[in-house]
């Protein structure tokens, strides 16, 4: 009778066993999946996010080429007005209207130039922030599938924060003129005497 009590407690203990086998292994499946959608998620919102980055910085881009256009036809007219009045002075010069509105034109657009020139420095890190961070989520979805039971919470928070961080970013090309000093326009003409 005692021997059917032991084996009667050793068929609890493994039917016990194996039923909690049972139970605890889908959900660990279940909360794999969910992680896996989760972070297959999270990366496609990076690929998205990092594609209009690397948008507003061509247009970024495009404008400095734009401007850097414009000021070298103002150059050129503040030339041939100083040839036209022969004008050697800063002081001379500001006293034409023509060339002294120029210059300050050429004040405004080197510090427009300034101001996209730390843009597009800006959206480059964040470009090349989010490009680490898919290729961590790629890594870490790899070893996910595999291993099927990794922790990613961190990863998805880290992504989350990036991600907000540059998410206004993507949507427009602003600078604002209080973000960058202004050259005075007797350092622009005395410059540009300098690379006659």
């Amino acid at each position: 009778m005692h021997c059917v009590k032991i084996k009667f407690r050793q068929g609890i203990y493994v039917w016990g066993t194996l039923f909690m086998i049972l139970i605890c292994y889908p959900s660990d499946i279940l909360a794999n999946d969910i992680k896996l959608s989760e972070l297959r998620s999270k990366m496609t919102e990076i690929l998205s996010l990092r594609e209009r980055l690397i948008e507003r910085q061509a247009q970024a881009f495009k404008l400095r080429g734009q401007l850097k256009e414009i000021m070298m036809e103002l150059e050129e007219e503040i030339g041939t007005e100083k040839n036209r009045l022969k004008i050697n002075s800063y002081q001379a010069a500001s006293r034409s209207p023509r060339i002294d509105f120029n210059l300050k034109l050429i004040q405004k657009i080197l510090g427009y130039i300034s101001g996209l020139d730390k843009k597009i420095e800006y959206l480059n890190i964040g470009s090349e922030e989010l490009r680490f961070l898919y290729r961590q989520a790629d890594d870490d979805l790899k070893i996910l599938e595999t291993v099927h039971d990794i922790e990613i919470d961190n990863l998805v928070d880290q992504i989350n924060q990036i991600s907000k961080k540059y998410q206004g970013q993507d949507e427009k090309l602003l600078i604002d003129s209080g973000d960058f000093d202004l050259i005075p326009p007797e350092r622009i003409w005395n410059d540009m005497k300098k690379a006659e």
